[in-house]
């Protein structure tokens, strides 16, 4: 960007509106710019940090945890800034920010802001204005998270959740041309041995019993999901079908001696079927992968 185009953008940022543009022209000299690739990573929870990033233009999404597993804060876009307290202190990032799409950035380093703000305090004033709305919007977020959990002992996430935790995987994976794979659960039908209709929450009861087999066999950095009614998925990192095929078999042990035992105890018949799928063989995109999970 050349100066003038740093100043105008500069003039739509929240904490910047109040400067002249002498003062605004100065800013654009000191900082840099900076452009990621889809899935890059701009820093981790944890790292030191040292600069505040504006975003010019993509989409930057800020999370804590490690994938898939992971709480996104805020997704940030074009005229957005963050990273702000990398100016303030020296304690490490709590949290980590990748891009979700080509992004550019201009990037306000700690050694500059300090100069700035000797000259220009408005500046420092109307950052801490905007921090504290953010750590207001945060806090309730984290307070929030548990509630993506259906069944905290089988560590089922809910489908919202699934789906945004889905969207990382996929970008990772395509960075990394690494395979991921997706096996599902589906309970087609329950049948009582003696006629009439079975219980409604049956079929509930033996959901989250198979999420909780699933979770015994799954890894750290897989998930579980209550996909909806009658379907539950495992989303596999780094698995390929073979994979998955594996993971199937394992499950598949414990789930037919549970199923003997839950027909025996509630004189039902029930009617489970297995699906698999896996990036990139069956698709390159993630939103045809979720219409694939949703057509099983």
């Amino acid at each position: 960007m050349i100066t003038i185009e740093k100043i105008l953008f500069l003039k739509r940022i929240s904490i910047f509106k109040s400067l002249t543009s002498l003062e605004l022209r100065i800013i654009s000299e000191v900082v840099s710019e900076e452009e990621f690739a889809a899935g890059e990573i701009l820093f981790n929870e944890g790292q030191q940090g040292d600069c505040m990033y504006l975003l010019v233009e993509g989409k930057i999404a800020v999370y804590t945890g490690t994938t898939p597993k992971i709480k996104t804060l805020a997704v940030f876009e074009a005229g957005d800034f963050f990273g702000e307290m990398g100016l303030y202190d020296d304690k490490p990032r709590a949290a980590s920010a990748m891009a979700r799409e080509i992004s550019r950035l201009l990037v306000l380093r700690k050694a500059d802001f300090c100069e700035l703000i000797a000259e220009y305090p408005e500046v420092a004033l109307g950052i801490m204005k905007e921090l504290n709305q953010r750590l207001r919007e945060t806090n309730l977020k984290l307070n929030s998270f548990e509630g993506r959990i259906l069944d905290k002992s089988g560590q089922l996430y809910t489908r919202d959740y699934f789906v945004e935790c889905m969207s990382n995987e996929f970008l990772k994976a395509k960075k990394e041309r690494t395979a991921l794979a997706f096996f599902l659960i589906k309970l087609k039908k329950i049948s009582p041995q003696n006629g009439g209709s079975p219980p409604e929450h049956l079929g509930e009861q033996l959901l989250c019993d198979l999420g909780r087999i699933m979770a015994i066999h799954q890894r750290p950095n897989d998930l579980a999901a209550r996909f909806n009614t009658i379907k539950v998925v495992v989303m596999l990192a780094e698995a390929n079908k073979d994979g998955a095929a594996a993971f199937q078999r394992r499950v598949k042990k414990d789930m037919d001696k549970h199923l003997g035992v839950f027909q025996e105890t509630h004189q039902v018949t029930a009617d489970i079927s297995f699906i698999i799928h896996s990036f990139p063989d069956d698709t390159h995109e993630r939103e045809t992968m979720l219409a694939l999970l949703e057509q099983c």
